[in-house]
Order: structure tokens, then C-alpha cells, then sequence
């Protein structure tokens, strides 16, 4: 026979029960339905959202207002349709998905703040016009096997992927992008690219060297593994040295930590060579391109130049010229002076590997002999150069 107290002790835990129950769906309805929130047009009902839905919409508002070109136009309309799928994506309580939607929509408004067309040189400095326009040739001049060099913007961003401060793991959002690009360096397989990574300026120089070096690297792997060939990478490390961003701010430094797929040009078939002996006199070996009004030799070059070096020194008779070549901004006298320090620049780097510098002679050409239009900026960063040459 059960007493009114164990009647009364058995409802207090059934209602105890019912009202945990209801607290849990409560719980769970608050999580995904409850007051209003709308990010990129997509309405719906939430208690919050994540900050990376602030984060992003602050970054579309900024490459929104510094946008100006067709291409930063359309990233930004990327970045707000990715946004839009995130929203769609995150009420539907994916969170962890919709956070990478978000990166990836992040990285289009990055993009598009980031891109903005080359200004010409001032009119007074410029040389007379050409009497002919020039046209992008396919190939520089030389022989066989030599004419392979197609012209292709040096140092043109492909992508970039940024990375968490102090790390060099690549993050989620990274993958499909690399999938991308997979893609198109199979389908050009002649081509060479350069693996750029970078840093913020938090933390010693020689720390940020190394750690931009991994971060490279963890692009580089992805992309191997992917069954890109090593003979079409080259791996190097900035550190803090080029930065995109104020370091300032976290803003700015976010945009500093990261890596570049850069383009480089078509690979020369350097790998195959045996006796350069045998090549025809002006033949074309090499060409070293040259940031604008700048001799400095890049390190992507200096591992180009690497790579060289030891068939150069399998034929220690032929002798090179090396010849530096501008494009038509400044004056005559200004020209020749730089293609002067530029080929000097790569003379003095070869020496500093071993080679004698007594087979190796300079030619300073100046705006002579341009490969490309110098209509364009394409074409006149090609002209900024620097060629190293089976000597006449």
C-alpha cells in the first residue's frame, strides 16, 4: 500500500523530470531558432552567430571600399555569395562547415582589397613611343632547346592562404583552394611556381625567417602530394620582409601571415642538360626579373640561380654574358645605369657560388631588345630583366 507521501515524493520527480526535459529542448531550440539575426541577406531566427560572421562582413565592407577594378568587383561578389551560403550552411546548424564557408568568403574580400591595377610611369618620364608596337611573343629568342620561356607575368599571385599566428598549419578553408590549383598547375606542367611564405612582424627576425620557410613548405606538401612534380617548385621563405598589411594592427598582421602560389615562367629544361658546350652561341640559359626601378636580386631568383650553378659548373670554358635589360620608364642615362646594377647583381651572385667571374661578361642593353609590349605592366615587368647568355 503506497502512503500519500511516496504518491506526492513520485509526481515531484516527474514533473522534475518533465521540466529537465523541457529545459534541454529549450536548450536546443536556442541554439538554432530564437530571435531574429540575418547576415548577407539570409534571414533566420538565432540567438547569436559566431564573430567570424562579423569578421567577414566588416572585411567586405573595407575591399568594398577600396575597390577599383572589374576583378576586385567580382571577388567581392564572391565573397558576399559564399557569405550567403555560409548563412544558409550555419542555420541549418552546421556550424563547423559554415566556418569554413566563412573563411573561404574572407579570403575573396582579402583578395579583392588587395588587387589593385599598376599605375603607369609619369608621361614626362617616359621614352618616345614605340613606332611599331611590340607583341607578347610566345617564346624569348634562342635556339632550340632554349625557346621554351613563354611570357608569363613574373611573380603573378595565383593564391595565398594565411595561417594562425605562430602557426604553419594550413588551415581548413586552405584545402579547396589548393584542389584548385592543383588542377591548373597539372594542366601546365611546362610552368614553374614559386612557394612564398611570409610572416607578421611579431617575434625575432631569424624566428620569422624559419617559420615563413614552413609555412611555405605546408603548401608545398600539400601540392606534392597532390603528385605536382619538386621540379616545379621552389621553396622559399621572406619572413617579415613584405608585408601586405599595416603591422599595426591584428588586422594587418592577419593578412601578413600567410603564403603565396606565385607564377615564375615555363621551366627550362636545365635538368636534362648535359655539356652547355654544346649549345649555340646566344642562346638564352636564364632570365632574372626585376621588381620596378629595383636591382635587388629576389630570393626566389637566388634559388633559380641554385639550381644552375652546378651546370654552369660542369662546363667551366663556356663563357656567359650577362646581359641587363630595362624597361622604357625614366631617362636613357637612368636605364643604362640599372641594367648595369642589375646584371651585376646576378654576376656577383654566381661569383659568391663558385663561378669565375672571368667567364662571365656584362652587357648593359638598357630599354634595347624588349621581349614584350611595353604598353602594358604584364610587359614591362617582363622587360625588367636580366639574361644570362651563351657568349658570342
Amino acid at each position: 500500500m503506497i502512503n500519500g507521501q511516496g504518491i506526492l515524493m513520485k509526481v515531484n520527480f516527474l514533473n522534475g523530470g518533465v521540466i529537465y526535459l523541457i529545459f534541454i529542448c529549450l536548450l536546443l531550440i536556442i541554439g538554432c531558432k530564437t530571435y531574429q539575426t540575418a547576415y548577407f541577406g539570409v534571414e533566420d531566427e538565432a540567438i547569436t552567430a559566431p564573430k567570424e560572421f562579423h569578421d567577414t562582413s566588416v572585411a567586405i565592407e573595407t575591399a568594398k571600399e577600396t575597390a577599383d577594378s572589374l576583378y576586385a568587383e567580382k571577388k567581392i561578389n564572391e565573397a558576399m555569395d559564399l557569405g550567403k551560403e555560409a548563412s544558409e550552411t550555419y542555420w541549418a546548424c552546421y556550424d563547423k562547415i559554415a566556418k569554413d564557408i566563412l573563411g573561404l568568403a574572407c579570403q575573396a574580400a582579402y583578395e579583392a582589397e588587395l588587387y589593385h591595377p599598376l599605375p603607369s610611369p609619369p608621361t614626362q618620364k617616359r621614352q618616345p613611343a614605340l613606332s611599331t608596337p611590340l607583341r607578347s611573343p610566345e617564346s624569348i629568342k634562342g635556339n632550340d632547346p632554349f625557346a621554351g620561356l613563354k611570357a608569363l607575368p613574373p611573380c603573378m599571385v595565383l593564391e595565398t592562404f594565411y595561417f594562425d599566428f605562430d602557426s604553419a598549419a594550413l588551415k581548413p578553408n586552405a584545402k579547396p583552394l589548393l584542389e584548385r590549383q592543383t588542377d591548373f598547375m597539372k594542366k601546365h606542367s611546362e610552368s614553374v611556381f614559386e612557394i612564398a611564405g611570409h610572416t607578421d612582424s611579431v617575434g625575432p627576425d631569424d624566428y620569422n625567417q624559419r617559420l615563413s620557410l614552413r609555412r611555405a613548405k605546408s603548401v608545398a606538401g600539400y601540392l606534392t602530394a597532390k603528385g605536382i612534380s619538386n621540379n616545379q617548385l621552389f621553396i622559399d621563405g621572406y619572413g617579415e620582409t613584405q608585408p601586405i598589411a599595416s603591422n599595426q594592427s591584428e588586422k594587418g598582421r592577419a593578412k601578413n601571415r600567410r603564403a603565396e602560389i606565385r607564377v615564375m615562367g615555363s621551366l627550362l629544361p636545365r635538368f636534362a642538360i648535359e655539356n652547355i658546350g654544346s649549345l649555340p652561341r646566344g642562346t638564352t640559359l636564364e632570365v632574372v626579373t626585376f621588381n620596378c626601378n629595383d636591382h635587388t636580386l629576389q630570393p626566389v631568383y637566388r634559388t633559380v640561380l641554385d639550381h644552375m650553378v652546378p651546370i654552369l659548373k660542369r662546363s667551366p670554358w663556356v663563357k656567359l654574358e650577362i646581359a641587363g635589360y630595362t624597361d622604357i620608364s625614366g631617362t636613357l642615362k637612368k636605364n643604362l645605369s640599372l641594367s648595369l646594377e642589375r646584371a651585376n647583381s646576378v654576376k656577383n651572385y654566381l661569383v659568391s657560388k663558385g663561378l669565375s667571374k672571368n667567364r662571365m661578361d656584362i652587357k648593359v642593353y638598357g630599354t634595347a631588345d624588349p621581349i614584350s609590349s611595353n604598353d602594358s605592366s604584364i610587359g614591362r615587368g617582363l622587360n625588367r630583366r636580366v639574361e644570362i647568355k651563351i657568349a658570342r
